[in-house]
């Protein structure tokens, strides 16, 4: 987990409160819990203003969470570095945010490639799922994009109350059972398997995320073996030119920050989801707030809750408070 340490949080804190933005972070933290898996593979990142690697001008705040599987190869590499490649990705800098992810995300997946290529199979078998936040706190824009099934979670604050309203997941979940993303693989040489109860490419039980490399050109026209390609593929295909099984094309929103308005952002792993409906974990989150408690604090008791229960996965949370320049 990249994050900010204490003294220098609160530090950051103190200088971000300015008058010429138009949303302000007040808080924000994440937690983590292994929960009854052999290995903790998710990853998370939180950056604070004035730290995010970039040489925009404008007060920028980021925060994401990588689920891993397979192993934790992909998730610890682009919980490393895929801020870096947004950052610094001319795009970036002109302004179009979705553009820079886009690209970051698939610069992600040609890294894992030549690892492929040159170190060992390990990234043909593992992956992550990306759900991340980039706040412009300077002109109140926030850019979100997921792949996979982790998600972020947007609620407006009562002024007086701080009761949470107008509750919205920002992101989408990818999964082989929905009716576009099926007929998405199945044209690219694919085929959706439910032996497990649960629809599924091959082993997964997503449409997009990023490493899996096996289930992804050029690896899935490489191998027709299962030593490295999983049997994802249908048999009259496989002698085909194949596409991408598992993609790596982001969902990706824009909004905009209202500078009359208070808002908490939740974003989190399908740990925590699998186990509380939004409009519950957003209150359970407003609720221990409101009991004084520090956004890390709350974050790690949500991720510490959803992994304390029978079969569970692993579970990461991060919680920022936001204020507008007027609230």
């Amino acid at each position: 987990m990249v994050v900010a340490h204490k003294a220098l949080r609160d530090q950051i804190f103190r200088k971000s409160i300015s008058t010429s933005d138009t949303v302000t972070l007040l808080d924000a933290g994440a937690g983590q819990s292994q929960g009854g898996r052999k290995h903790q593979e998710d990853r998370s990142t939180v950056i604070f203003p004035n730290h995010f690697p970039s040489e925009v001008k404008d007060e920028v705040a980021f925060f994401a969470i990588y689920d891993g599987h397979g192993s934790g190869l992909v998730s610890d590499h682009v919980n490393g570095c895929l801020h870096h490649l947004i950052g610094q990705h001319p795009e970036f800098e002109r302004g179009n945010w979705p553009a820079a992810i886009k690209a970051a995300l698939a610069e992600e997946d040609s890294i894992m490639l030549d690892r492929f290529k040159h170190e060992s199979a390990e990234p043909a078998i593992s992956g992550s799922t990306v759900a991340l936040c980039c706040i412009n706190l300077t002109k109140g824009e926030l850019v979100v994009s997921n792949l996979g099934d982790s998600h972020v979670i947007l609620a407006e604050r009562d002024r007086k109350t701080e009761h949470p309203y107008h509750i919205r997941r920002l992101t989408e979940a990818h999964k082989p059972s929905d009716p576009s993303e099926k007929t998405r693989i199945e044209k690219a040489g694919g085929q959706v398997n439910d032996r497990s109860g649960t629809e599924r490419i091959g082993s997964l039980n997503m449409s997009r995320a990023l490493g899996d490399l096996q289930y992804k050109n050029p690896v899935n026209n490489t191998f027709t073996d299962n030593s490295v390609l999983d049997p994802a593929a249908s048999a009259s295909s496989r002698t085909e030119s194949r596409g991408n099984f598992l993609s790596n094309d982001p969902y990706i929103s824009r909004r905009t920050l209202n500078p009359d308005r208070r808002y908490l952002l939740l974003v989190v792993s399908d740990g925590v989801t699998d186990r509380l409906d939004d409009t519950s974990l957003v209150q359970h989150v407003m609720k221990l707030s409101m009991r004084g408690k520090r956004a890390n604090e709350i974050a790690q008791e949500i991720a510490t809750n959803s992994a304390n229960k029978p079969h569970s996965d692993n579970a990461t949370c991060i919680v920022a408070m936001l204020d507008g320049r007027v609230s």
